[in-house]
């Protein structure tokens, strides 16, 4: 009788072990979401709907790509965002220029927020890097201590990176002049920086729509369709509002775009390969 019952459990332990693995499915990893330029104080309903569907999913780490808020240093609309997203998740902001434009929105933000500007943190084998383009003197540039502190992070060894900030280092014809390329010097600098220690994934902001470029092995991705007025209403441009999930397979991350009727307008993948730096 023994045998007769545990012959079955083990065959069936075994197919369910088959399917996870040939699926690429691992129960072991966090899933999270992106999100980007969301401006509460001026809007909430794309936020609102986001925030519906990561609780739906199980989600409770979030990673947004700043311009949180509509007027910086405003405590109202910080409170608001806070009440709308509720304590039991994660979050991680890179501050925008909605966020942050003087030293009296900066201190504002930290105690909202309680964390620093910029800082690193990880999960498993993978590095999350947050990256401030707004810090005051040193708008739209990653320089000074910021670049040193960050020099020192990508010595750490690391399967994958992934870098967020605000403002991005390759913006779209929609917003040249207004992300890293404003100072191309310090842009480049940072660029090197990323591509020398093999950064898998740079996410950016504060262009309201979506676009993803690959270039020197780097995926690049511009999310800021998080409830702000979209730069461009054509959709073939990125025009929709939107939010990214990402999850965890056997061969690496999948990244899938949502629109806010759930339908998938991109999907992209990062592979599993050696990065120690």
């Amino acid at each position: 009788m023994k045998i007769r019952h545990t012959i079955p459990f083990i065959t069936a332990l075994i197919v369910c072990i088959l399917i996870c693995s040939f699926s690429g499915f691992s129960a072991d990893y966090t899933p999270f979401a992106i999100i980007g330029d969301t401006r509460i104080g001026l809007t909430e309903t794309v936020y609102k709907k986001f925030l519906n569907t990561v609780d739906t999913q199980g989600i409770n780490l979030i990673i947004h790509t700043g311009d949180v808020i509509d007027k910086p240093g405003n405590e109202a609309e910080w409170k608001r965002f806070l009440e709308l997203t509720g304590n039991n998740k994660t979050l991680h902001i890179t501050p925008g220029n909605h966020d942050i434009n003087n030293n009296k929105s900066l201190k504002i933000y930290r105690q909202y927020i309680d964390k620093p500007p910029y800082y690193a943190f990880s999960l498993d084998d993978t590095q999350f890097i947050i990256l401030c383009t707004e810090l005051p003197q040193e708008i739209s540039r990653i320089t000074g201590k910021q670049l040193d502190w960050l020099r020192e992070e990508l010595k750490k060894p690391f399967q994958y990176r992934f870098v967020f900030l605000h403002k991005p280092p390759l913006p779209t014809t929609f917003g040249q002049r207004y992300g890293l390329d404003r100072y191309k010097e310090e842009r480049d600098i940072l660029y090197e920086l990323l591509m020398k220690k093999k950064v898998n994934l740079v996410v950016a902001g504060h262009e309201h729509l979506y676009n993803r470029a690959a270039k020197d092995g780097i995926t690049f991705v511009i999310t800021g369709g998080g409830g702000a007025r979209l730069l461009t209403m054509k959709e073939e441009y990125g025009g929709f509002f939107h939010y990214i999930i990402a999850k965890r397979t056997k061969e690496g991350y999948v990244f899938t775009v949502y629109d806010m009727n759930g339908t998938i307008r991109d999907e992209f993948y990062i592979k599993n390969e050696v990065n120690n730096g």
